[in-house]
């Protein structure tokens, strides 16, 4: 066989070994899917009554930033399971076998797409079971599954870069952080013209929004190009910059 068939037979087997890992730990699936869905019962029954969302319920307006809180939560998982792959020594172990080098990072990166992409699917649909009605296009569906693939994917590297660049899991989970709190100051969870003028023109101009507001558009019926377009942008930059930083830390850790 050619040594890419062998990359690749490498790639699907570490990417095997790490959903296993997920599927048989119970503390994963509580972790990765158990709190968005209590974000996402507790924003649509104990806040939304208080919300004011104009003619869109908010059960619809909140599910699409919810999603990707999902995916940001999986991807805090990703990076605390590279660095414990880093610090207990198992990928020096995969080195010194007949490995690709990139489907050690890459293993990790594909179970996290699959897994995580699991778990918004299985969010979707308690979301259908409370209420959300989508009412998207088949062009709005199209949008819809691409960015949230493109956010698996731009997360993943993410959390590949943070779990090489942590010196601790804990740490590796902290770096995500960050992420994290964009969504709750953006568009998601409620519009920005409520917000305090310095703080709108932030959330108005940073990553989460466009990518929310391209993903809620699209789910209500009228695809926005524009944000479609600068959300894409802003996850092609990070899948790029962060795929970048997670090889120059993986060649540092190993120096």
């Amino acid at each position: 066989m050619s040594a890419q068939w062998h990359a690749f037979a490498d790639l699907a087997t570490l990417t095997g070994r790490m959903l296993k890992h997920n599927i048989r730990s119970v503390d994963t699936i509580m972790t990765v899917l158990g709190m968005p869905l209590m974000i996402l019962l507790a924003f649509v029954f104990v806040l939304g009554g208080a919300m004011d969302t104009g003619p869109v319920r908010y059960v619809d307006f909140v599910v699409p930033v919810v999603l990707v809180f999902c995916i940001t939560n999986g991807a805090a998982y990703t990076a605390f399971r590279v660095n414990r792959d880093a610090t207990d020594g198992m990928s020096a172990r995969f080195r010194t076998m007949p490995i690709a080098r990139w489907a050690i990072t890459g293993g990790h990166m594909g179970a996290a797409v699959v897994a995580n992409g699991a778990s918004v699917a299985a969010l979707m649909g308690v979301a259908l079971l409370i209420g959300y009605r989508p009412h998207a296009t088949w062009m709005g569906w199209v949008v819809t599954v691409a960015l949230l693939m493109a956010t698996l994917t731009a997360f993943a590297a993410v959390g590949v870069a943070c779990g090489l660049a942590a010196k601790t899991d804990e740490g590796a989970i902290m770096f995500m952080y960050p992420l994290m709190g964009l969504l709750f100051v953006s568009s998601g969870f409620a519009p920005t013209s409520t917000m305090p003028v310095p703080l709108r023109s932030f959330a108005d101009h940073q990553p989460m929004t466009p990518l929310i507001n391209a993903i809620r558009g699209a789910q209500l019926g009228h695809v926005d190009a524009g944000a479609t377009w600068v959300a894409l942008a802003w996850l092609v930059g990070f899948i790029v910059v962060f795929s970048a930083l997670a090889t120059a830390a993986g060649r540092h850790r190993r120096a």
